[in-house]
């Protein structure tokens, strides 16, 4: 693909506190860039807070430190606290839009996770103006470093128990898992909490795409320390910051979408009954295949035939060319990776004629931009009450966008435009 690349290489996991250090550690030979981290914090305005950065070794390997310290008692802050402490700040416009829709997927995450509405989430330990300073920071010097994608590799997550404001859990904790959703995660190396839901929250943040370290030519590498003390190694969190080796092409970036990579399988099938063709397509999407799709093709001597595609997650190229393999006795197959945008996704419960419609939604950065109500559902109830299936799905469509307030958003467009 070519251009700059991020690679975390999160081998004691990662927490936010770690990947700031580390991006400053990569860019400790030009101090434009910490200087724009300074401007950035400052234009936070948080009253009574000190951002102290030092060198050091952990392990006798030569690291970045980031300490945040609040000279009072830090308050509790719900979203609309920390979203009005970056709109107020002097940040690009571009930095407060990622940053407020990184702070807001966390406070959802914890308003699930806990079971109550947004706005009654008060947050201790993500409250804090560490966090604040962890995720613009973070954001501030990616730009900074001019990168244009970010790889993951495995995340450790550590083990054993932490205190929260709310008790005693299990590691990881509960918005650590949640904001992991999609990633290879395991658990160790020692039984301590490795990877926090920030650092969680900023892997999601970035779009980083798991896998191995790629192919490419190394510009800049950092070393980030963390607070605890481990007995194994190094608690450290390294950057590889470079130059990305690849077929020519481009890169697309598409802000407020998530960014990963997938694999294409392909086999052209032309001595298969449809029979056949349609169980391997069963087969193949009740093995977890993200799509599965067949287009008509003519091939040798004029036989008509199929062209069957199969879109998978790396981990899951295996098993998915097994099957293929067994069930449509194909002698080979074709592959191909694939970066995929996609919008956060999620369902909202709606009721129509007394029975319960799921509407799927899709959110583009802050912006719900999608809204689609689950057929099977939409179906059920037009057997039932004896309507059309298109009139379910218009009433279910209409409470949908009731409920999420987006009707009241386009009037007050409405407004806005009018004058």
């Amino acid at each position: 693909m070519g251009g700059t690349v991020l690679y975390i290489d999160p081998w004691s996991g990662v927490a936010g506190d770690m990947l700031l250090a580390a991006l400053l550690d990569a860019a400790r030979d030009h101090p434009s860039v910490s200087a724009l981290l300074a401007e950035a914090v400052d234009s936070l305005r948080l009253r009574g807070v000190v951002v102290n950065v030092s060198r050091g070794s952990e392990w006798g390997l030569s690291c970045t430190k980031v300490k945040v310290r609040e000279e009072e008692a830090p308050p509790l802050r719900g979203f609309d606290d920390l979203a009005a402490v970056i709109a107020g700040s002097g940040l690009a416009d571009s930095l407060k839009q990622r940053a407020t829709a990184a702070l807001r997927t966390l406070v959802e995450v914890e308003a699930s996770v806990h079971g109550v509405a947004l706005e009654d989430v008060h947050l201790h330990e993500v409250g804090a103006a560490d966090t604040l300073v962890d995720v613009v920071g973070t954001l501030v010097l990616v730009d900074a470093l001019g990168v244009q994608r970010v790889y993951v590799g495995e995340i450790p997550v550590g083990g054993g128990t932490v205190r929260l404001a709310h008790g005693q859990v299990g590691v990881p904790a509960p918005a650590t898992v949640r904001l992991l959703e999609g990633y290879r995660v395991r658990g160790g190396p020692e039984p301590k909490e490795l990877t926090t839901p920030t650092g969680a929250l900023l892997v999601r943040a970035l779009g980083a795409i798991q896998g191995p370290l790629p192919t490419l030519t190394i510009r800049h590498v950092g070393y980030g320390a963390g607070e605890l003390r481990l007995e194994s190694g190094p608690n450290v969190l390294r950057v590889i910051v470079g130059e990305e080796s690849g077929p020519a092409g481009y890169s697309v970036q598409v802000p407020g979408a998530q960014t990963e990579c997938v694999v294409e399988l392909v086999t052209n099938l032309d001595d298969v009954t449809p029979e056949v063709v349609g169980y391997a397509v069963g087969r193949l999407r009740g093995s977890g295949a993200l799509d599965v799709w067949t287009s008509s093709a003519d091939f040798k001597k004029d036989r008509p035939g199929c062209i069957l595609h199969v879109l998978v997650s790396e981990e899951r190229v295996a098993e998915a060319a097994a099957i293929i393999f067994e069930e449509t006795g194909s002698l080979g197959l074709r592959s191909h990776m694939w970066t995929r945008h996609v919008l956060e996704r999620g369902w909202e419960p709606v009721e129509v004629g007394g029975f319960q419609v799921r509407v799927k939604w899709g959110r583009l950065g802050e912006r719900i931009v999608s809204l689609a109500p689950e057929y099977d559902d939409a179906a059920r109830v037009a057997d039932q009450r004896k309507i059309p299936l298109r009139d379910v799905a218009e009433l279910a469509l209409r409470a949908a966008r009731l409920k999420l307030g987006l009707d009241k958003e386009v009037e007050e467009g409405s407004d806005d435009r009018g004058r």
